[in-house]
């Protein structure tokens, strides 16, 4: 089966809007946390901010390592984070690893490649401003 989302329209810092290919997704941890993910087909693996790991209660003792992405190098930590996306009937949970970036950032939970979309066959539509994710059934 095949779930479909809307892009989502983001405040830029520069207060203009854009539309994102952004899914409702729920994290779960020791806490459970209900935001957006942006999928990121540019990351090797998904990313979020300290705060938010720290609110899930995820596990923040591992090796400190270098992460690298558009704003350059920074210390992060690998975890895993159990996640949920949901659409009508359909409901897929899974757990994916995520690098925790230490340090005070804030950006979006970021959807990436490892564990996530190796999960889906995924289509973004940029015309029709949607994102279709279906249900990879070899893995």
């Amino acid at each position: 089966m095949t779930i479909s989302f809307r892009y989502k329209s983001v405040e830029r810092p520069d207060k203009t809007l854009v539309k994102t290919p952004s899914i409702p997704i729920l994290l779960k941890g020791k806490e459970v946390f209900e935001t957006i993910g942006l999928m990121d087909s540019g990351a090797d693996i998904s990313a979020m901010s300290k705060d938010v790991a720290e609110l899930l209660g995820l596990d923040l003792r591992g090796k400190k390592e270098p992460a690298f992405g558009i704003g350059g190098k920074v210390d992060s930590v690998e975890t895993k984070v159990r996640i949920t996306i949901e659409k009508g009937h359909e409901q897929y949970t899974f757990l994916i690893p995520v690098k925790v970036i230490l340090g005070q950032y804030d950006f979006p939970v970021l959807l990436g490649r490892a564990g996530f979309f190796e999960k889906f066959i995924i289509c973004f539509d940029e015309e029709k401003e949607k994102i279709s994710l279906k249900r990879n059934t070899n893995k």
